[in-house]
């Protein structure tokens, strides 16, 4: 099939949504499609260089790159959060002319938005009446206020995204007609899924919206050393955002019975990095945590494989890759139950607390860990189901499987269903 790829971000040398959209690129073209993909200038240099890195795979021949830019004042504008929704606006704009020329001369089979990946964003590629496949998408979850006090800047971080986000959906025609006119809405969490259906998807179908590369994944799960007579190593690895919940590990860290040896590795910077001293000392753990600020991403393989627990409790989050990279390492998981955690951690993986009240929510968090520290064959056990679990979820065969259930969904879609890869 002909397919049009909208990915706004696009860079195969970033993680994040830059790096899915890349993925998504390569494997799209892997099954055999011939896929032009519409993308901003900024990863023009990087993904230049792997496509001629690659240039002798067939993969790479079926790729073509279509760069679209947006006016300069518009691009200076990005440097500001607000100027974010409107370079990506705009963006979707150009993209939409560009892409009408480009049918007149293709005649597409498909359309596929991958990024960005917010619901609130659409695209406006329903435009070109032709087959849509949106997603996987977030954008549905919205932080719990009970747990307010975690969230420095509730108003700026939540109460004004919020805001914008009813904004959009109410106002932007096009967040309504894509949804609309999808013929399949992927979404990468439950919140989402009723998101998508209140504003009047037809076909809705929840789908991990993380993935890892094949060789991401070691051949068989690697046990950690006996616990008995050391301590229980933890892990946090995120972005320093407010939303990604540190103060609230840090403190039911620091209400763990005293008798439990345990050490906080926190690897990680960001907007938050100033406050994360006194958060330490604030929950009393100054001899238990160790803050290594941002690491190179190809140490955190070492760091899955070094520690006995991940804990990362983000308050709002589509879905952290994280907990894929956890999994696919055979590190367990102690998080909150909701959003993308809730539907993509198996139990056996991990322990997904519910939300509740800020104390009580805290308490069951610090429990948790004292549990696995007095039961070390559960987290081994814990380990080697999130390491079978995460297999289905390397790269080719995520994409591949989407791909069916689209074409198993949606008639018009047939076409995406995969006849052989070249992987």
């Amino acid at each position: 099939m002909k397919i049009l790829l909208s990915a706004y971000a696009c860079d195969p040398l970033h993680g994040s949504e830059e790096g899915s959209g890349f993925n998504w690129l390569w494997q799209v073209a892997a099954l055999g499609h011939e896929v032009w993909c519409l993308t901003t200038p900024r990863g023009r240099p990087n993904l230049e260089q792997v496509l001629a890195e690659r240039a002798a795979d067939p993969v790479a021949g079926r790729i073509h790159l279509v760069f679209i830019d947006v006016p300069q004042a518009v691009n200076y504008a990005y440097r500001w959060q607000p100027g974010v929704y409107l370079h990506y606006m705009v963006w979707q704009y150009q993209a939409w002319r560009t892409a009408q020329q480009l049918d007149a001369q293709v005649n597409f089979d498909a359309v596929h938005h991958i990024t960005y990946n917010s619901l609130q964003m659409a695209s406006w590629l329903w435009r070109l009446k032709k087959p849509l496949l949106l997603g996987p998408m977030g954008g549905g979850m919205t932080a719990p206020a009970s747990l307010r006090r975690y969230l420095p800047d509730w108003f700026k971080t939540e109460t004004v995204r919020n805001g914008i986000s009813s904004l959009l959906t109410t106002f932007d025609p096009n967040v309504r007609q894509s949804l609309r006119h999808a013929s399949l809405v992927l979404v990468a969490n439950s919140d989402t899924a009723a998101l998508a259906r209140r504003l009047g998807a037809r076909r809705v179908a929840l789908a991990m919206g993380a993935a890892l590369a094949a060789d991401y994944f070691p051949a068989a799960y690697a046990p950690r050393p006996p616990l008995a007579g050391r301590e229980l190593r933890i892990l946090w690895l995120a972005r320093l955002f407010p939303r990604k919940g540190l103060p609230l590990v840090l403190e039911a860290l620091g209400r763990v019975d005293k008798r439990v040896k345990f050490h906080l590795d926190v690897m990680g910077d960001g907007p938050m990095g100033p406050l994360v001293p006194g958060w330490i000392a604030e929950a009393g753990l100054q001899d238990r945590v160790t803050w290594h600020g941002s690491v190179p991403y190809e140490a955190t393989r070492a760091a899955y494989l070094g520690h006995d627990l991940f804990m990362l409790c983000s308050l709002r989050d589509t879905y952290a890759n994280q907990y894929l990279e956890s999994m696919a390492l055979g590190l367990p998981i102690l998080t909150l139950d909701h959003h993308g955690a809730h539907d993509f951690i198996p139990d056996s993986a991990g322990i997904k607390v519910p939300v509740q009240t800020a104390d009580a929510t805290a308490e069951a968090l610090a429990r948790a860990v004292e549990h696995l520290y007095d039961h070390p064959a559960q987290l081994e056990a814990m380990g080697r189901a999130g390491f079978a679990y995460a297999a289905q979820f390397a790269l080719p065969r995520l994409v591949a499987s989407l791909y069916q259930l689209a074409a198993d969904t949606a008639p018009e879609l047939a076409g995406l269903a995969p006849r052989g890869s070249e992987q």
